[in-house]
Formats: C-alpha cells, sequence, structure tokens
C-alpha cells in the first residue's frame, strides 16, 4: 500500500507526498528496529535474572561448605598447636601414644569444596554490562579474589605436606604414612596410631620445628581467609538479595 502511493506521487511529481511516504517508511524501520532490540535486551535481561538466582544457590551451598571447612581447620589448628607443645617437651620414654594421634590429624589440609561455575558463567553473558557498577558486580570481584587466596594458601599447605613425602628428612610422617597409620575400619579392636618414627630425635630436630612452625602459620591464615570467605559469601547473598528479593 505504501509502495504503490509512493509510486503514484512518484509518477505525478508530487515530491511532498514523496517526503511523507518516505518519512513514513523511515519510521516504521526505525520503530521495528526499536522493538526488536527492545525484547533483545529484555530477553537478556531475563537470561541473567535466572543465572543470578543459580548463582543464590551455589554460593548459599558455598557459604554450608566454607562453615564446615572453618570448623575443621580450627580442629586441625588445635591439634597441630597441641603437637607443638607436646613434641617441645618430649624426653626419653614418655609415652608417644598421643603424638602420633595428633601427627594423624595436625598434617591434613582439607581442600574447600566450594562451586564457582554460576559465577563464572554470570561474568561471561550477554547482558553482562547491565551489572556494571552495581554493588553485585563489586562482591562478585571480592568473593574471586578471596577465593583465590585460598586457593593459593592451600596449594602452599600442599607443598608443606609434601615436604614429608618420600625422600625426605621426615618421610616416616609422610602421606603414605599417615594412609597406613590411620585406624582400619571393622576392626574387632582400634589399633593405635602409630609412625614409625623417632619421635625423641624429632624432638630435638631444629628443622623439623622450623618446618611445624612455617606450617602452623599457613594453616591459621587458612583459617582467617575461610573467615573472610565466608563473610564475602555473606556479603554476595545480600547484594544478591538487595537486586533481586525472593
Amino acid at each position: 500500500m505504501i509502495l504503490a502511493r509512493l509510486s503514484r506521487a512518484v509518477r505525478e511529481q508530487n515530491w511532498f507526498a514523496v517526503a511523507i511516504e518516505f518519512v513514513i517508511v523511515v519510521c516504521g524501520v526505525l520503530l521495528a528496529f526499536q522493538i526488536s532490540l527492545l525484547s533483545e535486551r529484555q530477553a537478556a535481561q531475563e537470561r541473567i535474572n535466572v543465572q543470578v538466582e543459580l548463582l543464590r544457590t551455589e554460593m548459599r551451598a558455598n557459604l554450608a561448605e566454607i562453615q564446615a571447612n572453618i570448623g575443621i581447620l580450627e580442629t586441625n589448628n588445635g591439634n597441630l598447636r597441641e603437637l607443638r607443645v607436646q613434641l617441645s617437651a618430649f624426653t626419653e620414654g614418655d609415652d608417644a601414644t598421643r603424638l602420633n594421634e595428633l601427627a594423624l590429624y595436625a598434617f591434613m589440609n582439607p581442600s574447600l569444596d566450594a562451586e564457582h561455575f554460576a559465577l563464572d558463567q554470570l561474568e561471561i553473558m550477554d547482558g553482562r554490562a547491565s551489572l556494571s557498577g552495581s554493588r553485585l558486580e563489586a562482591e562478585m570481584r571480592d568473593w574471586r579474589q578471596v577465593f583465590e587466596s585460598v586457593r593459593d594458601t592451600e596449594g602452599n599447605i600442599d607443598s608443606l605436606i609434601e615436604v614429608t613425602n618420600a625422600g625426605s628428612t621426615f618421610e616416616a610422617l609422610s602421606i603414605a604414612a599417615m594412609v597406613d597409620s590411620y585406624p582400619r575400619i571393622g576392626l574387632v579392636e582400634p589399633v593405635p596410631v602409630r609412625f614409625d618414627t623417632d619421635w625423641l630425635t624429632l624432638s630435638e630436630d631444629e628443622g623439623f620445628a622450623d618446618h611445624l612452625a612455617i606450617f602452623a602459620l599457613n594453616l591459621e591464615y587458612l583459617w582467617a581467609m575461610n573467615q573472610r570467605l565466608e563473610t564475602a559469601t555473606q556479603d554476595l547473598l545480600a547484594a544478591i538479595d538487595e537486586r533481586h528479593p525472593e
């Protein structure tokens, strides 16, 4: 219809009518484009909203894991502190039963079982710009930074644990020795934990004392970083609730 009128106006050299019809056509195209663009933006925002909900679920699960991990680290820290005290006071003829127990549970590095898949996806999605400058964006960035610090510290502790492995000065406290010493399931009577090591010699070994001190510092730092991650997770959940109330 519009093209027919435009063609007739051109034949009749009615340039005013031509201009009017041309403006109508252009406006129609622009309006259709804007409607399409708005629809795309709304669809992208809906996808962002769905992903934010997935992030909320992920962070709630992470919070429970972090809090459980903090409890484990507190126990490990206590065991390591007691091991250092008992070892410093150990003398020939003392019963090493408690030292064996403490060694089994002190040299553990629980790896935090936290997920960040939903966070990864949200950070690369179309429409991500809608979060720019928001509190949610800031809390997401802070969470990732703290989480990476947790992983770095876990790696440092793994390296320290490796020092006790095969071929080292403290091989008798290696991971393999820990596995062998762990109480066997199904036994009628529990067998006491025992490491094939000379505790008296270790009590006088300055290198081992230094190793324990460095290990303790890293374990304390890991505990502190897990606490920071707990706070960062709570802050991220608060930012999600602020933006998308349930």
